[in-house]
């Protein structure tokens, strides 16, 4: 397919900023998809030469939000589609590509709670040092030196 496809208006379709609205991705970001092959060239309006996305085009985009929003990347947003394609049959790789990304999220939650340690160690260290209660000081100070070495 090339970028000069033309749509009638007869078609149910949607401009990119409708597009950009219903599916919560930027127009830039809309376009980038279709730069990268992401998504295949979107039909353009044959009067003012405008995208026009269609409701199946729509359906992926909003599929592709959600990924997105899932915090999976682009090349993993590019082998689900893929395997879509592929039905049931790529049920075991499917599962494979969610599950490694739901351990990575796993770990990035794992380090936001050690973050969220040390940080609450650092308020309970100067709320001690605005007491003037110093040893109190010390002993939080020595503990976030151990959570620390978690953020390494």
């Amino acid at each position: 397919m090339s970028s000069d496809i033309t749509t009638t208006q007869s078609e149910a379709t949607l401009t990119i900023k409708e597009m950009a609205a219903q599916s919560g991705i930027s127009e830039y970001t809309l376009r980038y998809y279709e730069k990268i092959g992401l998504i295949e060239p979107i039909p353009r309006d044959g009067s003012s030469g405008h995208r026009r996305y269609s409701a199946e085009m729509a359906r992926r985009l909003e599929t592709l939000a959600c990924l997105r929003a899932s915090g999976l990347s682009l090349d993993d947003m590019r082998q689900y589609l893929r395997l879509r394609e592929h039905g049931r049959e790529s049920a075991a790789e499917q599962k494979a590509l969610f599950q490694a990304h739901a351990e990575k999220v796993a770990e990035e939650i794992r380090l936001l709670r050690v973050r969220q340690r040390f940080l609450d160690g650092k308020v309970a260290y100067w709320d001690a040092q605005m007491k003037g209660d110093t040893e109190l000081a010390e002993q939080i100070a020595a503990q976030n030196q151990e959570i620390a070495k978690e953020l390494k």
